[in-house]
Order: C-alpha cells, then structure tokens, then sequence
C-alpha cells in the first residue's frame, strides 16, 4: 500500500506539471540610456539595452552607438566610446568635452541600428542656497559601553514661486594619526590627512523625510530611513523659506584603547553636500531610495499583495534618465558636547 500510495502522488503531481513558453511575451528591445549631467564635470553617459528575463544575464552594454550631445538647441559634439577594457560595466562608457553649466539646455541622443532612438533633456539647474552647517558629538552609554553620536544641523534657503528638488549627502573626517609600532607608549603624530567616509544617517529623524514612515512601519520597528550615499528631498515643507534641517547618524564609534590619543588631537571634520536636481531625476532617485527601505509595503509588494514602486524615467524612445543637478558644499569641525 505503501508503493501504491507513492506511485499515486507522483502521477498527480506530473500530471499537473505543464510547460510555458513565454517567449511570445518578450518585447522589443530598447535603448536605456543614463547619465546625469552635473555642474562643473564633464558629461558622461552610459548606454546599453533591455534583455529579457531568459536570456541569462547577457552583456548588454552597447558601444557601437551613435551618441550625440546638444546644448541649448545647438549640436555640440558626438560622444565617444572611451572605456578600459577593466571599466567595461563603469557608468559613463560614452565621454564629450562638455562641462555642463547652470541654465543650460542638454540633450543626450542615442542612436543605434535595431532600436528606437533614445532621447533625453534636461535644464542644469542653479546653484543651492546652502548657507549654514553644525555638527556636533556627543557621548552615550549603551549596555555600559560609552560611544559617541554625531548630530547635524544644515540650514540652506529655498527659492520662492518654483518647485526646487534637492539631494543631501553628509561625509565626515578623520585626522589620520602615524603610530610607533615598536613603541605604542609614545603618542602618534598627525600624518597631514583627513580620512572621508559616507556618514549613516537616520533621514527619519527630520519631518522632510518623517512622512515617508507609515504608522504600520513604526508598529513593525521600521522607523528609520537610510540613505548612505545620500538622500533626495523636494521644498514641499518649506516652499520657499529658509530651512534648517536636523539629522541624527546612525553609527557609533570609540576609540580603542590599545592605541594611545595624540598629545593634541585634531577635531573630527563634517562636510555636507546639497545637490539642487531637476526634478525628473528627483523622481527616480525617490524610487530607488524607497525601493532600498525596509518598509512594510516593500514587504508586501515582494508576495504580490501591493503596488510595486515603479521606477521613474524620462527617455522617449527608451528607458533610462538624464538627470542635472548643482552642488554647493560646507566642511566645519565638529564640536565635543562631552
């Protein structure tokens, strides 16, 4: 009975196995085109094509296309193929001369035999109004261990009468100290260099980003929004006004206590970076960043039972963006509250 019974389930089972072709479902392949074109830095682009999901992770980067730039209505040059053979999958595998300046008209055109043209355009916007940064430290004690939080204030002004769209990234340094190893009594001395690394930020921590968390994350401990190379933001809140922004780091640090401290130690460094974007490229960075959360709807989403975030483009004739952004900078010491 035993042999029948499984000679039983394996004949239902195969007999409600069938198999699918879905190759009628493949669609035409398209052009995407990427690049953003930012003020002060020579213009890049990078090309390549849809696949379709059998294919198997195919090399899709085109390099025989026909790339051309405008600026302001005018044709500027033909973008060259300048890529090492070690960079092959790099961003920006199409170069031009061109240094994009606030104000400009930029077009990206993509051409390529077997495909739609792709075409992108965009306005560089103006330079942010970023007026003020302070970032402080200071020590908390956590199971008994102290560590040390980092605090941002950024303050920057909005222009009036127009939607802006902003991206903030915060980068902090480090003195880099040259320790005798063969005599770890003797107290280490500055090298000349400042170590850059992305800070962690808790976005949530300011009401700009603060609605982006539901009452169903907070119920689930999703509180937090990450962004570790940055996060973007439009002046909805703040529709031109000044606007000072609060942010709280994520990461702890100390000091280890098998190395000495320098005799007189240089304070820690905090930069931030605000970046004025067009806002088609707002709209996709806004995507990626909640497609990176830990969100209850990602969660529903990934089995099927919510919206999935669509991802945003502005190429017709393709997929893709060409985005245009602006970038003005603050570097201050941080200040020990402790």
């Amino acid at each position: 009975m035993k042999y029948i019974l499984f000679f039983s389930i394996l004949l239902t089972t195969t007999s409600c196995m069938k198999e699918v072709d879905l190759e009628y479902l493949r669609p035409d392949p398209k052009l995407v085109l990427n690049s953003v074109a930012s003020a002060g830095e020579p213009l890049k682009a990078s090309l390549s094509r849809t696949w379709f999901y059998t294919e198997d992770y195919p090399n899709v980067t085109i390099e025989d296309a026909k790339v051309e730039l405008y600026v302001n209505d005018r044709l500027f040059e033909e973008m060259s193929w300048n890529v090492e053979e070690t960079e092959y999958y790099a961003v920006g595998n199409y170069v031009s001369s061109y240094i994009p300046v606030p104000g400009d008209k930029v077009r990206v055109e993509a051409k390529r035999e077997g495909f739609k043209e792709a075409v992108g355009e965009e306005i560089v916007p103006d330079k942010p109004s970023l007026l003020k940064l302070y970032a402080e430290s200071y020590e908390e004690d956590i199971y008994g261990y102290t560590s040390s939080k980092r605090r941002y204030k950024v303050t920057f002004r909005d222009e009036p009468s127009v939607q802006n769209c902003y991206l903030i990234s915060i980068v902090y340094g480090t003195p880099h100290y040259e320790y005798d190893y063969d005599d770890l009594e003797k107290p280490p001395v500055y090298s000349g260099i400042y170590y850059w690394r992305n800070e962690s930020i808790d976005y949530a921590s300011d009401p700009v980003f603060g609605n982006r968390v539901s009452i169903l994350d907070k119920v689930m401990g999703s509180d937090w929004l990450s962004g570790y190379n940055g996060r973007p933001f439009s002046d909805e809140l703040f529709d031109g006004k000044e606007y000072t922004m609060a942010l709280d780091a994520n990461s702890y640090y100390g000091h280890n206590p098998i190395f000495p401290l320098p005799g007189e130690a240089l304070p820690d460094s905090a930069r931030v970076y605000l970046y004025a974007i067009s806002e088609p490229y707002y709209k996709y960075l806004s995507a990626l960043a909640t497609l990176s959360d830990g969100s209850f709807n990602n969660d529903l989403a990934d089995i099927g039972l919510a919206e999935p975030v669509r991802v945003f483009n502005n190429i017709e004739g393709g997929l893709g963006i060409l985005g245009t952004a602006c970038v003005d900078s603050l570097t201050v010491a941080i200040q020990e509250l402790n």
